[in-house]
Order: structure tokens, then C-alpha cells, then sequence
């Protein structure tokens, strides 16, 4: 049953119900007419007091009406309705504990109690219709319901001006240094390392110790830890009094760390949310731009003719949770219009979120669109015939699955020597999809196995407390190791280690590295964590990149196209970071990427090198990562036979 301007309840099966909804609507305040004044008074908001008014001239008592509204703004916010939007409430409930608001005429919101508590869903509208007036207990497993979860990590995830970065204590680091970024206040960073000082003095952080920063736009610091033990770790953060410190358990650190950015942000900056577009209105006409290299989005909307004093109150709003100078050239972005007045703006950063700016009275507020999603398992089994490439796309493995098995796997495997026909990889994933059933895009890795002629290399994704490593093999030991043996993404070796006939000298030479044939452009990665000692033009070797990587240990990086951003000597990168391209600059017949690693000032065959693994998951969580890894196991057994082990 809906309650809207264009329609009339004519059948009620309750005669309380009835006389309620008549008084509802002799004291005009349905839903729909609240919507009405709001479109016709711009000093009148549809606010959540109203929308609890509604709830309990429906049915639901104070309490359940306050909860309710809370569990719709999860997906939705209520100052965002329409006049187009409706509620949809129950024919039939003795006790009402469900209803739904149509937004669109299209998608949907349900709020249901269960078990006490309120969930909500993401539907459509007609789905909603159904299911409310056939009344329903059972929510698992419904293709047709998309629950949307209440968790502040993600939510500040969302927020693409807040980042996280995990730190690693190395000879001649200080606290200071590592918490510094170039647009880092020192004054800032002095205090929150004076809050952290009151329990444990920076100076004796030993090393190899580990930790985290939260920072927001790369700058201002939230919070960090740093674990000291296996059992305590230091957390320090920001609060409204400044910052502040506090002993925790290790085991809960990151918990703890949210917890505080949380009561944070919400006193000084609450992030707005909502999982169904602001720009969905039937009424908007949409129009699809581009920022042109050299120009900005104050230009770019000045061109479509959108006020001056518009676009700077829309900026104001943006930089609340967005920098605009962060939007690249030929990033897509959505201009709306009603009644040809501007209404707002949409910044796609991915396909799962965007930046919407919309239009309120008298200025805008600005909201992050995240598109909902549930994950689905496949599992996909791939036999070596012509090459990696080609089998796992012959078997409908998605592209970004086998970019990032090989990236995992490139740790320990010689994808020169080791590939070979009637090898097998398997591969256990997520995909994303939506509730109408689309499928969206690949989501992580769960479980691979690489089946090799003399060895096995099996991987299970776990997300530890104490290790920032997302995988590990059977026992529990990060599959990273200290270097990469394959530093390049999607290319394949083309020169083995030692003599050979150079193809530019045309005579006999030692070759000290290991050549990866790839196209021009490839993504070249940092081997490893370390300082790049070296980012120039290098005789014979062309654009040419070396990294410190401890005392021993160096890595060079030869023929390159162009470097990655901001790389240049003296620059901290992490293994795996982007540092360069493919190329064929200096003495080289054709694109590819010379790599070496260097021991104690001596070139050695990467291929050989034996590297010391990464840590371990502390004993305090391994049974947990076992029965995770079990719960793994037991799910694809009837894909694959692993007896191997």
C-alpha cells in the first residue's frame, strides 16, 4: 500500500487503520503532500522528525519510528525525498515492523525488524510492493534484496580524502619523519608525537616495527599506531580537545583507531551517504562532460552557463569530502538540470562510487554515492595449452583476476621457467553484483593454487589484525617475500641470466639481469620497500631506476618509457608502487624491462635468489586464519583434488 499525491487509498481492511490514515490525511501530512509543500516552500525541509511523524501515524511506536528512520538513513537521506518519492506500507501487520520508500518510482528502500533489530534493504520499487503486501520473515538468500551493512570502516573509506598508509620502522627512521607528507603541518605532527611520548618514548621504537596513519587530503593526521609487541601497541589521535593517546590491546588496535576517527569526524564533519543516485529524479535533464587538460571545473561549469555564485558555493561544498584538483583529465563527469536550473554534479571516481553535489535552499551539500553490491564465489580452473594469458581468458577468468594472481604469484614463481604446458592454475574469486542481478565487476581473490611440474603454490586471503599481508599459504606465512621476483604487470620473460648474444653489440656478453619483453607503457613496480637512489638517464641502460632497499640489497630498473609520478632520487616507495613504464630507451633492440638485483654492490640472478619470507600470522589469531582457511578448503573441494599437500 502507498501513500502519495496522486493516490487516494480506496480499500482498507482494518477499520482502525482506516480511521487512522484518515486523520492522517485530514491533518495533511502524508508523505506525499509534506513532499508537495517542500517543492512549493524551499524554507520547508523534509527532515527526519517528519518522517517519524509518518512512521507512527502508521503504526510503529516512538521508539520504533526513531530506529526505523535511522536504519533508512543508511541507504538513503530523508532531506533527499521528492515529491516523486511514496512510502509503501503493509496491507496487513498486527504489530507494524516493515515498510519501504519507493524514491524513484523505481528503486526502493525496505527497513524491516529482525530479531529486534532494523535492517535495510535496497530493492526495487515493484519488488517492495510484493513483498510487503504478501508479508515475509526470510531475508537470507533473497536475489531480490541487497542489505546494506552499517560499518564505519567503510564508511570512511568512502571518503577518497581519507587514506590509510602502513609504515615499517627501517635503520635511521624516526617517528617524526615517517608521519611526515609534504603537505604535512610539523607543528601538527609535534603534538600528536608528544601524545604519544606520555606512554612510550619515540626514540626507542625499535626496528622493523610496524604501524598505521590515517590522514585526511594527505595531509592532517587522524590517528596512527604503532604495535610495539605482539600484545600492545600506542594508539594516538585527533580529538575536539587536540590529540590525545591511549595504551591498546594489539589485537584491536584497528578497531580502536576507527572508533576514535568516528567520534571525530561525526562533531566535525559528518560524511553524507546514500546507496541509491540523487540524480535517479524522472523530472532532471543530465548532460555527460569532460575536463580538457589545463582547464578546472570552475571553468568548465562557467561554459555551461552555471551562475558564478553557484559554482563557488558547489566548490565550498565539494572540498568537504573531495579535492577538486584531483579530478584528471577526461574523468566523466554528470551536470543535472531541473526546469533548467542547475540541481548538482556528479565526479565518477570508480564504478562502485561517486562525489554528488546537490542543490539545497540556498547553497549545496555534498554526498558519496556508493553503489551496493553482494558478492557472489566462482572458481575457474585453468589449464597451460598456448600461455597463461590466453587459457585463463579462454576459460572466462576476468582480466583484473589474472593481473592480480600473477602479481600475487610473481613472488615466488619464474613465470619463464616454471609455466609449462599441462600446468594448472585455480583460482577461487568474488564478483560484485547488484540486486536485480547484474554483474558488476571482479571483487578479490580468495583462494589460488598454482600447479607446477615439481612444486605447488597455494594462496588463502585472510584479513589479519596484526599483519597488514592480505595472503598467506597453508601455514600461515605471508606468500610476500622481501623482493619481487617479477617486478612488471602482465609481461613475460624474454633473457634468462648469464651470456649471451647482445642484440644491439652483436657479441658475446655477460647479461646481469633478467629481461621482461612487455608492451610499451607496461607498469613497472618497486620490487620491494626501499629509497630510490637513482631516477635518470643512464648511458647504455636509457631511463634508468635504482632502490636501496636495507644495507644489502638494491634493485635496478633499466630501458624505461618514462617514471611514474613524483619518482625521483631520494622518493620512499613501497613494493608494489607504480615506478615507471615499459620502454626502449638507451641500447635496446625493443620495449622491454631489464631488471636486476644487486648483493653487496655484486649483480645476482634474481631467478635464483632464495628470499626471505615475510612474517607469519601471530600465534593469537592463527587458529582463527585456520578455520578460515578450512571454511576455504571445504567450499571448492568439489572443484579440486587437494591431496597434493
Amino acid at each position: 500500500m502507498n501513500f502519495n499525491l496522486y493516490k487516494i487509498i480506496k480499500q482498507v481492511l482494518i477499520k482502525s487503520f482506516l480511521i487512522a490514515v484518515l486523520l492522517f490525511f485530514q491533518a495533511d501530512n502524508t508523505f506525499s503532500n509534506l513532499l508537495e509543500k517542500k517543492s512549493h516552500n524551499n524554507d520547508e525541509q523534509f527532515n527526519e522528525d517528519l518522517f517519524k511523524e509518518i512512521l507512527k501515524g502508521a503504526g510503529f511506536n516512538s521508539e520504533d519510528s526513531f530506529l526505523a528512520v535511522q536504519s533508512f538513513k543508511r541507504a538513503f537521506p530523508p532531506e533527499r525525498l521528492t515529491e516523486s518519492s511514496y512510502i509503501i506500507l503493509p496491507f496487513v501487520d498486527k504489530s507494524m515492523n516493515a515498510f519501504a520508500v519507493s524514491i524513484d518510482g523505481s528503486e526502493a528502500v525496505l527497513v524491516k525488524k529482525i530479531n529486534g533489530k532494523f535492517r535495510t534493504f535496497i530493492t526495487s520499487s515493484r519488488y517492495a510492493h510484493k513483498i510487503l503486501e504478501q508479508g515475509f520473515d526470510e531475508v537470507a538468500n533473497n536475489e531480490n534484496l541487497l542489505e546494506i551493512e552499517n560499518n564505519f570502516k567503510n564508511k570512511v573509506k568512502i571518503n577518497s580524502t581519507i587514506s590509510e598508509e602502513e609504515i615499517t620502522f627501517k635503520k635511521g627512521d624516526s617517528l617524526i619523519n615517517l608521519l611526515y607528507s609534504p603537505n604535512s603541518n610539523r607543528n601538527q605532527i609535534s603534538k600528536i608525537v608528544e601524545a604519544f611520548g606520555v606512554y612510550f618514548n619515540p626514540k626507542k621504537i625499535k626496528i622493523n616495527t610496524k604501524g598505521k596513519v590515517v590522514r585526511i587530503n594527505k595531509s592532517k593526521i587522524l590517528g596512527f599506531y604503532i604495535m610495539l609487541s605482539s600484545k600492545n601497541s600506542i594508539l594516538a589521535y585527533i580529538s575536539p580537545n587536540g590529540y590525545k593517546a591511549i595504551k591498546v590491546s594489539t589485537k584491536f588496535v584497528d578497531k580502536k583507531l576507527y572508533e576514535k576517527i568516528n567520534s571525530y569526524l561525526r562533531i566535525n564533519e559528518e560524511i553524507n551517504q546514500t546507496s541509491i543516485s540523487l540524480l535517479n529524479d524522472p523530472e532532471l535533464k543530465k548532460k555527460k562532460i569532460k575536463i580538457d587538460k589545463g582547464s578546472n571545473l570552475f571553468e568548465v561549469l562557467k561554459k555551461e552557463k552555471v551562475p558564478q555564485r553557484k559554482i563557488g558555493s558547489l566548490l565550498n561544498s565539494l572540498k568537504n569530502i573531495y579535492n577538486p584538483k584531483m579530478i584528471r583529465p577526461e574523468q566523466e563527469i554528470s551536470l543535472a538540470f531541473k526546469n533548467k536550473d542547475f540541481f548538482g554534479m556528479s565526479i565518477e571516481i570508480n564504478y562502485l562510487k561517486e562525489i554528488q553535489v546537490i542543490k539545497t535552499n540556498d547553497s549545496f551539500k555534498e554526498y558519496v554515492y556508493q553503489r551496493p553490491f553482494k558478492k557472489i564465489l566462482l572458481f575457474k580452473k585453468i589449464e597451460i595449452k598456448k600461455s597463461l594469458y590466453v587459457d585463463s581468458l579462454d576459460v572466462g577468468l576476468p582480466l583484473e583476476i589474472l593481473i592480480d594472481m600473477v602479481k600475487l604469484f610473481s613472488y615466488s614463481i619464474d613465470f619463464q621457467r616454471d609455466i609449462r604446458k599441462s600446468n594448472y592454475f585455480y583460482v577461487y574469486y568474488e564478483f560484485l553484483k547488484n540486486y536485480k542481478g547484474d554483474m558488476i565487476m571482479p571483487g578479490n581473490i580468495i583462494y589460488a593454487l598454482a600447479e607446477l611440474k615439481n612444486s605447488s603454490t597455494e594462496m588463502f586471503r585472510y584479513e589479519s589484525k596484526s599483519n597488514e599481508h592480505k595472503y598467506f599459504d597453508f601455514e600461515g606465512k605471508s606468500i610476500r617475500k622481501t623482493l619481487m621476483k617479477t617486478p612488471i604487470d602482465g609481461a613475460r620473460l624474454s633473457s634468462g641470466f648469464g651470456k649471451r648474444m647482445h642484440p644491439v653489440l652483436g657479441y658475446s656478453k655477460m647479461h646481469k639481469g633478467v629481461d621482461f619483453a612487455a608492451k610499451k607503457g607496461t607498469p613497472v613496480y618497486a620490487a620491494g620497500d626501499g629509497i630510490i637512489e637513482r631516477a635518470n638517464n643512464y648511458g647504455a641502460y636509457g631511463k634508468y631506476i635504482r632502490i636501496r632497499h636495507n644495507s644489502e640489497y638494491k634493485t635496478a630498473y633499466a630501458h624505461l618509457n618514462k617514471f611514474a609520478r613524483k619518482v625521483k632520487k631520494g622518493f620512499s616507495v613501497k613494493q608494489g608502487q607504480t615506478i615507471g613504464y615499459v620502454g626502449s630507451t638507451g641500447r635496446s633492440t625493443g620495449p622491454h624491462l631489464h631488471y636486476e638485483i644487486i648483493l653487496n654492490g655484486n649483480q645476482i640472478n634474481p631467478q635464483k635468489l632464495k628470499l626471505p619470507e615475510k612474517k607469519k600470522i601471530d600465534k593469537a589469531e592463527l587458529q582463527n586464519f585456520k578455520l578460515e582457511r578450512d571454511n576455504i578448503l571445504s567450499k571448492i573441494s568439489e572443484y579440486i583434488n587437494l591431496n597434493y599437500r
